[in-house]
């Protein structure tokens, strides 16, 4: 990856705003001081963070019995994992959610009008992430989609043997009816998940 020893100096200084220049734009921080201040204490030693957004963030139906809340959740992409930080607002409870990118099967980026989305598939179900600052989406499907496939890890489609080309249009059935897929969306990647067949 481009930029490695410097992502590692700015994550070593704790330079979040750093990180968000290399990357390309000026990280707004209204709304996600406190996580800003909790992420280096949830890092892992010698962990790398690449990039970050943050957003609300929810889960497909298929969902275990994680609960991300109706918070706004500060999402880093680090060498090792995607970490989900959030701060109460009215008392000091941290609450964090990892998912490790051999977990990851694609992360996929879904540009609104006002918002954009984050998709994140790990199989068993997807988390979205609403992300307040547009700016901060593309970068981080970027260098997600480069980390996880530098590193060997799937980074496309519906790879997982476990499920069959059907149940993965029956998922992005049920992610357009939610409303999470765009109709243009929904038929870039039907026909993907077709051409397996």
């Amino acid at each position: 990856m481009d930029n490695f020893e410097t992502y590692r100096a700015l994550t070593k200084a704790r330079d979040w705003s750093g990180i968000c220049r290399v990357n390309g734009f000026e990280l707004e921080t209204a709304g996600v001081n406190n996580e800003l201040g909790e992420l280096a204490e949830h890092l892992q030693e010698d962990e790398t963070v690449f990039a970050l957004t943050y957003g609300k963030v929810s889960q497909t139906e298929r969902s275990k019995s994680i609960e991300f809340g109706p918070n706004v959740w500060l999402i880093a992409l680090t060498d090792r994992r995607l970490l989900a930080v959030d701060h109460a607002v009215l008392t000091k409870s941290v609450t964090t959610h990892s998912v490790g990118h051999d977990k990851v099967l694609s992360v996929s980026a879904a540009q609104g009008w006002m918002l954009s989305k984050v998709l994140v598939d790990i199989g068993d179900r997807s988390i979205i992430i609403r992300a307040f600052q547009k700016a901060t989406v593309s970068a981080f499907v970027e260098l997600a989609t480069s980390w996880i496939g530098e590193t060997g890890k799937p980074d496309a489609g519906p790879q997982n043997p476990e499920i069959s080309p059907m149940q993965e249009l029956e998922r992005l059935a049920a992610l357009k009816s939610s409303g999470v897929l765009s109709k243009d969306e929904f038929e870039a990647t039907k026909k993907r998940i077709l051409a397996q067949f």
